[in-house]
């Protein structure tokens, strides 16, 4: 197995831990794939990944198929071993192609230099799930009771989900969201909000997390960058491992069935 499958299966392992305490969390998962739907109608949190399964076209037919009975819309994301090959039967699905997520990775030799200082808390407990609800709320513009019902609710000490909050002069400033596999991390959730941007608050955050994840034994780091991060995340020493083509499924079209 090549990086990016690899790197996609534990994609599918954080989605699954990020997304079960959702209301109305349905979860159909193999090694590779994985779709998980909620109550929400949002296509960011209704959520497939396809990696490189035997039956991945049959899985993608039918994520396509359930979503349409539970009137979902979807983001998709496909392994470059597979996308090439899935690309047809996705269009006739009614998928769009809107561009790719940027795969990175920070490997374990790569050293990480501490920023400004700044002070991190973890996230337990319900005031400080709501301080980092607060901030990711604020970061992606999201409305915050979905926040509070999609996101919130993974932060658990049990979830596998640890989220940590930065804060500066004794505000809450930032946070971020790790899910541990063996000796991998995903990060999931870097948000600034706007008005706490552009001075180095996550980068301190991050940094400051990743050395504490080293001298627990984590190894590696993985992440879907988007455009606007890739530039912060490149410079701390992540590197591109491959762009994942990303589709979107609107709530409105055929189901499979009625497909020619």
């Amino acid at each position: 197995m090549n990086e990016t499958d690899e790197l996609v299966e534990l994609c599918v392992r954080a989605l699954a831990m990020q997304m079960s305490a959702a209301p109305g969390a349905e979860l159909h998962t193999t090694r590779r794939c994985i779709l998980a739907l909620t109550d929400e109608i949002s296509a960011d949190h209704n959520r497939l990944i396809l990696g490189a399964d035997t039956d991945v076209e049959g899985f993608l037919v039918r994520s396509v198929t359930r979503a349409r009975e539970r009137d979902r819309p979807l983001v998709a994301l496909m392994a470059p071993t597979v996308a090439e090959a899935l690309a047809p039967l996705a269009t006739q699905l009614g998928l769009t192609a809107v561009g790719a997520s940027p795969l990175m990775v920070l490997r374990p030799n790569v050293a990480v230099q501490p920023t400004r200082p700044i002070k991190v808390v973890r996230a337990l407990g319900p005031e400080l799930v709501s301080v980092a609800g607060d901030l990711i709320a604020a970061a992606f513009d999201e409305p915050r009771d979905v926040i509070a019902r999609c996101i919130e609710a993974s932060i658990t000490p049990t979830s596998g989900v640890e989220t940590y909050v930065g804060w500066a002069e004794d505000r809450p400033v930032c946070t971020v969201s790790l899910t541990l596999t063996g000796d991998t991390a995903g990060v999931t959730l870097m948000a600034t909000p706007p008005e706490h941007q552009g001075q180095g608050m996550g980068r301190a955050l991050l940094t400051q997390v990743i050395d504490d994840y080293r001298r627990r034994g984590v190894e590696r780091f993985h992440l879907g960058a988007t455009e606007a991060g890739r530039q912060l995340y490149t410079s701390l020493g992540f590197e591109l491992v491959a762009d994942l083509p990303v589709w979107v499924l609107d709530r409105a079209g055929p189901t499979p069935q009625s497909l020619p």
